[in-house]
């Protein structure tokens, strides 16, 4: 499947070629299981003209030997689809998660965790409970509805041709209820996604709000978004209904008109009693296939939209996924920020910021909390691009910058370090190809030497869940040897220190100072002899950004 072509869940199912026949094969073997049990039972009356023996008997035997042909269709038709539906909702997932992964940061950080396993979690079950369910259904109830006008054109055209009518009628309503069931069912997908990401945060918070006994705020406040979601699928299950009972009500109609019809052909001897039973039976069939296939035709086509979302993102995520700058990434003569300004969500957070950093310069970035600091690191890792002004790495604007140039060039650290379930050395490379020198070269830089000596396999020691086996320096350093390794020449450190004690915050600290690349720092705290060692200090309020000698800043502003 290529990467840059639009995916539809139908064309993933035809990329599974060999199975979606299996599975068609297996949908129509149903249609087949019906026809049979319907008639047998309209043969079942041809006992009543039976005058021997023999001949009921025989009779007897078809209809015992009949009933087991339908139990063994049914296993055979289960069985051939299970399969299917396994292997394409895995696919769905891998997609779906691949989507994730490709997001760009900017893109990515839009929406909460939440929000995202959201979509891999309850929009998928929507489409395995909806989409498959209403699938098999449409081919079944569409294949039977044909075949069956097909037998009444043969044995009856003129009552065959009002049938085809009253089929069509059915139709025309079907298609009237079809925008509000797609919409219902994106509401359902929305209000999954809200509660989710609000048990998220309750599950994620739990301890403190028992320590600190609020918990029945919480669950007032969560029971609200539980019955926001209960309201949705309320509404769905009721217009639902609603359509299946109107399109019930129709089918109905016609099946009472049928009767009449049929019995007077009765009445008149222009056909026989068994002949009049299956034409009343497999048309009871044809009109009640008909009403049940638009409301699974309405589900498909909301359980397509929520696939499309999934697999293929919203309208911003696809816009934000065009082809964007293809230059390469340097800074080896000045990163140069001139009259730069930004807004978020409408408020102004940075308001025409000027300012020049050389190669290897290490600048402090202070302002009170919320005044923009991190936005500014975001603006210039290339998180956020829709600014005015511009920002120029070697006369090269970012913009202009291919994402994976710039990713390499720029590197990261954050007071949360992300650590996985693998060795201390993937752990640093990222898996990464990389020689044992380079791995160790960015472990003494970033000062885990100790560390991995202390450790009993070294780089081959696996880390817990997260680090849980590290101490809160160790894995901030953890995170300097990935920025380490990656040979970046801009290290982005957004409040390294903060959750760590006084001596590994200056320990920390001391490490980014010491290193080569260009260093731009977000720290709160003060260390004697370690934070003057900055060249400058940048300092952001209420949006306006101004430039400091560090000397100075610690003299006259502090």
């Amino acid at each position: 499947m290529k990467d840059n072509q639009r995916i539809t869940i139908y064309r993933l199912l035809w990329e599974h070629k060999r199975g979606f026949i299996i599975y068609l094969f297996a949908a129509f073997l149903p249609i087949l299981q019906q026809l049979i049990q319907e008639g047998l039972f309209s043969f079942s009356f041809s006992l009543l003209d039976a005058t021997t023996s023999t001949e009921i008997s025989a009779r007897i035997t078809i209809m015992v030997t009949g009933m087991l042909i339908p139990a063994g269709l049914y296993w055979i038709s289960r069985r051939l689809r299970i399969g299917f539906m396994r292997d394409i909702l895995l696919t769905i997932r891998k997609l779906s998660f691949r989507h994730i992964l490709s997001l760009p940061v900017r893109v990515f950080s839009r929406k909460s965790r939440d929000e995202h396993l959201s979509h891999l979690v309850n929009d998928i079950n929507i489409i395995e409970n909806d989409f498959f369910v209403s699938f098999l259904n449409v081919i079944f109830n569409v294949g039977l509805t044909l075949i069956t006008i097909c037998i009444l054109l043969v044995l009856d055209w003129r009552y065959g041709l009002a049938i085809v009518l009253a089929t069509f009628l059915v139709a025309l309503l079907g298609r009237f209820f079809r925008k509000r069931i797609v919409t219902l069912k994106q509401q359902e997908s929305e209000a999954n996604k809200d509660f989710s990401k609000q048990m998220s945060n309750v599950y994620s918070g739990l301890e403190i709000l028992k320590l600190n006994r609020v918990e029945e705020p919480f669950r007032i406040r969560s029971m609200g978004y539980v019955t926001a979601l209960e309201k949705v699928k309320m509404r769905f299950n009721i217009f639902d209904h609603f359509q299946s009972g109107t399109m019930g009500t129709l089918g109905l109609v016609f099946q009472v008109l049928s009767f009449l019809y049929v019995g007077m052909e009765l009445a008149s001897g222009r056909i026989s009693l068994v002949q009049g039973i299956f034409m009343t039976m497999i048309t009871q069939r044809a009109i009640w296939s008909m009403v049940q296939i638009f409301p699974h035709l309405n589900k498909l086509r909301a359980s397509e939209e929520i696939f499309d979302r999934i697999v293929n993102g919203d309208d911003e995520e696809r816009q934000e996924l065009l082809p964007s700058g293809t230059g390469s990434f340097a800074l080896n003569h000045a990163l140069k920020v001139d009259n730069l300004s930004f807004s978020y969500e409408g408020k102004p957070v940075l308001r025409h910021a000027s300012f020049s950093i050389k190669p290897g310069e290490k600048i402090l970035l202070k302002g009170a909390s919320g005044s923009g600091k991190t936005t500014l690191l975001n603006l210039l890792a290339g998180v956020h691009t829709s600014y005015d002004g511009t920002i120029d790495y070697d006369g090269k604007e970012l913009r202009n910058i291919d994402p994976i140039f710039l990713n390499h060039g720029i590197a990261e650290i954050y007071q949360d370090v992300f650590l996985f379930e693998d060795t201390l050395r993937n752990n640093i490379t990222l898996f990464g190809n990389y020689e044992d020198s380079d791995i160790l070269k960015a472990v003494d830089q970033a000062g885990l030497r100790e560390l991995v000596e202390r450790l009993p396999l070294g780089l081959n020691t696996p880390l817990e869940e997260n680090g849980k086996n590290l101490s809160g320096g160790e894995r901030q350093r953890v995170s300097i040897a990935r920025a380490v390794i990656k040979e970046s020449s801009l290290l982005l450190a957004d409040e390294a220190t903060s959750n760590l004690d006084e001596t590994l915050g200056r320990l920390v600290e001391a490490t980014l100072l010491s290193l080569d690349a260009t260093v731009i720092a977000i720290s709160h705290r003060h260390y004697d002899g370690v934070t003057e060692n900055y060249d400058r200090v940048l300092e952001i309020d209420a949006g306006t950004l101004s430039e400091w000698h560090v000397d100075d800043y610690f003299r006259e502003v502090v």
